[in-house]
């Protein structure tokens, strides 16, 4: 059997992949490619951020061209150049369309898929086998170490996420925040101005990185990887709607996750 899973999607988008495609390769015990190729929603390369993968199962490699994702920009020549390789190519995996991955790979014995959706179920030991480079690892630890008890994470999306921009409102973050009046918030966002606000709401409450708010460099992807394992850090998420964000650094952390607004939506 052989499995080719092309990452797609923002950073957490493609960890979720990379984590359940590790959890299915090595109990199938099926060597697997996972393909990581910066694009414009995720613009660094793997190792930029992350130490080798130390797996006998999966591999992460940067790809080559016939392991795209097909488009009509290249003429779907990578879907053809695919086909005497795999019995079976399925473009946007997901488990709900297409049942499980594990089932799928057994049917078809070599396969291919694109998606940045969760391929497969995936725990705490997936989580654990993934390191940030040294570097990045180093401001991770030097954050968390002067995380106090009572610390809270707070997760603004905003950018081009509408949903989060409509249900997570400034408003709805100060709200939820102000329910935990002895709480200090360790605070990310790729918005400088709701970030300043925070801090200037909660004054002498708040810890955060100094950031550019970009995501369209590997620099950038760094800050935000720091972000993301400093949430997870942390006693409780307070994250925003429609946001892998929110939900993968309190995944990661095993912590609850609150959604900013979420009675908005349930009204």
């Amino acid at each position: 059997m052989k499995l080719t899973v092309a990452a797609q999607g923002g950073l957490c988008n493609r960890l979720r992949v990379l984590f359940g495609t590790l959890a299915v390769a090595e109990a199938q015990q099926v060597r697997t490619r996972l393909v990581w190729e910066p694009n414009w929603q995720c613009e660094a390369y793997f190792d930029e951020l992350f130490e080798p993968l130390q797996s006998p199962w999966l591999t992460v490699t940067d790809g080559l061209f016939l392991d795209r994702p097909s488009s009509h920009k290249e003429l779907y020549l990578p879907q053809v150049l695919r086909l005497p390789l795999y019995r079976k190519q399925i473009k946007l995996f997901h488990p709900d369309r297409h049942g499980p991955l594990a089932e799928a790979l057994r049917r078809y014995r070599s396969l291919y898929i694109n998606t940045g959706f969760q391929v497969a179920p995936y725990g705490t030991e997936q989580f654990r086998r993934l390191r940030a480079l040294p570097e990045l690892q180093a401001r991770i630890d030097k954050t968390v170490a002067h995380f106090p008890e009572n610390i809270i994470g707070v997760h603004v999306r905003r950018s081009d996420n509408t949903w989060s921009k409509q249900v997570s409102t400034d408003e709805a973050f100060v709200r939820a925040m102000e329910q935990y009046p002895d709480a200090k918030f360790y605070i990310a966002s790729d918005d400088a101005e709701v970030k300043w606000l925070l801090r200037d709401t909660f004054k002498g409450r708040t810890l955060a990185q100094e950031t550019d708010g970009l995501r369209d460099n590997a620099f950038s992807l760094g800050e935000a990887l720091v972000d993301l394992c400093c949430l997870a850090a942390t006693r409780r998420v307070i994250g925003s709607y429609w946001s892998s964000f929110s939900d993968l650094a309190a995944e990661i952390g095993g912590v609850p996750l609150e959604i900013a607004g979420k009675s908005f939506i349930e009204h």
